[in-house]
């Protein structure tokens, strides 16, 4: 398949979806951008960079022919890999600004008009822009509803201090990017592996900052399959560890200020992990998550004062057999119907 893409006028915004082996979820991703939000079709490229083309192709053609805007597919024979299939999303983009649209993630009714709306009032010192997310389960139903309930620009200092602090601070199809921002201070890095784009928000964040805004653009899909749910074993708390001692080098923040931000992220990232298997009936699993806690680089960063009362809970329930501990936890979760404690 070719491209449709105009030579000019230049995008606004590059909605790029990077996908692999996923059919029905890169269906349900590309029909919330073609089914609605025509409007500003002639603004908005939809690019597919795909590594499983022999399953999709017949899936994405009809689709992308349905967008009335600029459209482009990458057919990727052979798979490149999920890393530098991101990194070709955003050299291959035509919009000024970026924005990564994961198959198994969304976008909500009317969020595209309301992020051309933002970018077309936006100046140069806007890099990248954080909106709100649903947090939702496979089934697209809401389990948590992340917002800002106010707009507000995030100096450099500001900005990292958040997002060293909350391991769930951004939500990638939530966040819009300046092309040539990324560009210049280096795209996804394959050496890091899995937590690449925590990585990469640390050195955008360090040098730019963050704009907020309240709109909600996107459902943030978690599930078993997520590459997230790989991520809670030793030898990736040794790689987030580098990443915040790689924070510490950038000088925006004293140390002693990135280290009580590194109690606090790695407390959330390890409940978060146990709470998953925790609400599914699987306590065995979710063991092995809290156990994290007992590795020497998680005993050198202390308590976390503000998830010491979930630790205690979670602590409390795992010490309980799953047929009792799987029943409430699920009730403790529907006390906040918004689930703002939960370390998700």
């Amino acid at each position: 398949m070719g491209t449709s893409q105009d030579a000019t006028p230049r995008p606004l915004l590059s909605i790029c979806v990077p996908t692999h082996g996923r059919p029905a979820l890169l269906e349900r991703a590309l029909r919330s951008v073609v089914d609605r939000d025509q409007a500003v079709a002639e603004r908005v490229e939809l690019l597919v960079s795909d590594n499983s083309p022999d399953l999709d192709e017949a899936i994405v053609g009809p689709l992308l022919e349905a967008w009335r805007g600029p459209t482009r597919y990458l057919a990727n024979r052979p798979d490149i890999g999920a890393i530098p299939n991101f990194n070709q999303c955003i050299e291959q983009a035509s919009g000024t600004y970026v924005l990564l649209l994961h198959d198994d993630d969304f976008l909500l009714a009317g969020a595209v008009e309301t992020i051309v709306d933002v970018l077309e009032r936006s100046g140069d010192e806007d890099h990248a822009l954080l909106f709100g997310v649903a947090v939702v389960d496979i089934d697209g139903h809401v389990r948590r509803r992340q917002a800002f309930r106010e707009e507000e620009r995030l100096d450099p200092g500001a900005a990292l201090q958040r997002l060293l602090s909350d391991s769930s601070f951004v939500r990638i199809p939530a966040i819009v990017f300046r092309r040539t921002t990324l560009l210049e201070i280096g795209e996804f890095d394959a050496s890091v592996g899995n937590p690449t784009d925590f990585d990469l928000l640390i050195r955008l964040f360090a040098r730019f900052g963050v704009r907020c805004l309240t709109a909600t653009i996107a459902g943030y899909t978690v599930h078993s399959d997520a590459a997230t749910s790989s991520m809670f074993h030793e030898s990736m708390i040794r790689t987030l560890t580098e990443l915040f001692d790689r924070a510490v080098r950038t000088g925006v923040l004293p140390e002693r200020t990135v280290r009580r931000c590194e109690a606090d992220w790695f407390h959330q990232f390890i409940l978060g992990g146990t709470y998953r298997p925790l609400r599914a009936g699987d306590t065995a699993a979710a063991r092995d998550v809290f156990g994290l806690f007992r590795l020497p680089s998680m005993r050198a960063l202390g308590r976390s004062r503000r998830w010491l009362p979930v630790r205690l809970l979670f602590r409390l329930l795992l010490l309980l057999p799953s047929r009792v501990s799987t029943p409430l936890m699920r009730m403790v979760g529907r006390l906040s119907p918004e689930r703002l404690w939960m370390p998700l």
